[in-house]
C-alpha cells in the first residue's frame, strides 16, 4: 500500500510529517466523533497488538505520535493499520507540544489522549454522546498500575503558608473537579483546546506544563473533570513527577499564581517583580526581562481572566 505524507511546520514551530492514513474515502463517509491520539512510549514489540485492539473497539480514528526518535517499522505499520495515521515529530519537542501538534491534525471533535504503555479498559459508547453535550474542556479518566490498583490520579490545590500544594486522591465519583489531566490523558473538547492555547511548549518539565495548562483553563472559566466510566491501565508502573523548581515553575507562577483580578480582568502587578527579583536564578535584569514578558501575556489575555488563584483555591470543590 502506498502511503499518504503531508508535511507541516505549524507557522514556525516543530515540524512533523504525518504517514498513512490513505483510505480517507471511509473517514469523509463516516465522520468520527472521537480520535484516539497515542503518545509513543516505552516498549515496542507490542504495538501491533495495540493498535488491533483500538482498530476493533471501532470508536474513532487512530492518531499515533511518534517522539524525535520514530522507529523504523512505522511504514511497516502503517501498511498493516491503512485506517490508523503515524504523526512523525521532526525535532525535539516537550509532551505538551506533542499532544498539541495531535490535537491540530485530529478530525473529530472530541480527542481521547493515552500512551502506548496503556491500556484502554473501560469506555461506554454512551460516554461519547454525554461529553459532547456538556462540552468540558478535558475530561480525566481513573487509571489503575499493572496490578489493577487504582491509582491518586486526580488533584486538589491548597495553599499553605503561601506555598502551593496539591492533594491526589484515587477517581470516586464522575464529575469531580481535577485541576490537570494525569500523564495528559483524557479526552479533550478540541476546539475549546484550541481557544485556551494548549499546553506551553517553552515549559520543559511535564509537570509544570500540566499544572500551568490546569490552572489557566480553570483561571479562565473553563472545566477539567473526571470520569470513572473510562478507565485507563498502565502495562509498568505510571511515570514519576518530577516537582522540581524550575524555569517552568517561574513561567507558571507569573503566567498563574501572581495574577490577580483588577475590575474584571486579570493583571500581573508591578510591584510582584520583587518578590520574583527575590526567588529568581537568572540575576535582576534577566528577571526583569522575563517578568515584562510575562506581563505582557497577561495583558494581551486580560479579559479572559474569569478569577485569579487565590478565588479558585478557596472555592474549590470538595470531594
Amino acid at each position: 500500500m502506498s502511503t499518504t505524507r503531508t508535511t507541516s511546520d505549524r507557522g514556525g514551530r516543530t515540524p512533523y510529517t504525518v504517514v498513512g492514513g490513505g483510505r480517507r474515502d471511509r473517514v469523509r463517509r463516516y465522520p468520527y466523533a472521537l480520535t484516539l491520539l497515542v503518545l509513543s512510549r516505552g516498549d515496542r514489540l507490542f504495538r501491533s497488538d495495540f493498535l488491533r485492539d483500538l482498530e476493533a473497539r471501532g470508536i474513532g480514528e487512530v492518531l499515533w505520535v511518534e517522539g524525535s526518535r520514530p522507529s523504523a517499522d512505522v511504514e511497516s505499520l502503517s501498511r498493516e493499520f491503512p485506517d490508523a495515521r503515524f504523526l512523525l515529530i521532526n525535532g525535539p519537542a516537550t509532551v505538551g507540544e506533542q499532544v498539541n501538534i495531535g490535537i491540530g491534525e485530529a478530525r473529530a471533535p472530541l480527542v481521547l489522549v493515552l500512551w502506548s504503555d496503556t491500556r484502554l479498559s473501560t469506555f461506554p459508547r454512551a460516554l461519547l454522546s454525554s461529553l459532547e453535550k456538556t462540552g468540558h474542556l478535558c475530561t480525566v479518566p481513573a487509571a489503575r498500575n499493572a496490578d489493577m490498583e487504582p491509582i491518586p490520579s486526580w488533584q486538589s490545590p491548597n495553599m499553605r503558608r503561601r506555598k502551593l500544594t496539591l492533594a491526589f486522591r484515587i477517581p470516586r465519583k464522575d464529575g469531580e473537579p481535577t485541576l490537570f489531566p494525569f500523564d495528559f490523558c483524557g479526552v479533550y473538547h478540541r476546539e475549546r483546546f484550541a481557544q485556551s492555547g494548549g499546553f506551553d511548549p517553552r515549559i520543559a518539565n511535564p509537570y509544570w506544563q500540566k499544572l500551568d495548562f490546569g490552572f489557566r483553563c480553570f483561571l479562565w472559566g473553563e472545566r477539567l473533570q473526571g470520569t470513572t466510566s473510562l478507565t485507563l491501565t498502565y502495562s509498568g508502573a505510571p511515570p514519576q513527577e518530577d516537582t522540581t523548581p524550575d524555569q517552568g515553575y517561574k513561567l507558571f507562577w507569573l503566567k498563574n499564581i501572581a495574577v490577580r483580578m483588577r475590575r474584571e480582568m486579570g493583571v500581573l502587578p508591578g510591584r510582584r517583580i520583587f518578590d520574583y527579583m527575590a526567588h529568581s536564578d537568572t540575576g535582576p535584569l534577566y528577571a526583569i526581562r522575563e517578568f515584562r514578558a510575562v506581563r505582557a501575556w497577561v495583558r494581551t489575555h486580560r479579559f479572559r481572566f474569569r478569577r485569579d488563584s487565590r478565588d479558585l483555591i478557596a472555592r474549590w470543590e470538595k470531594p
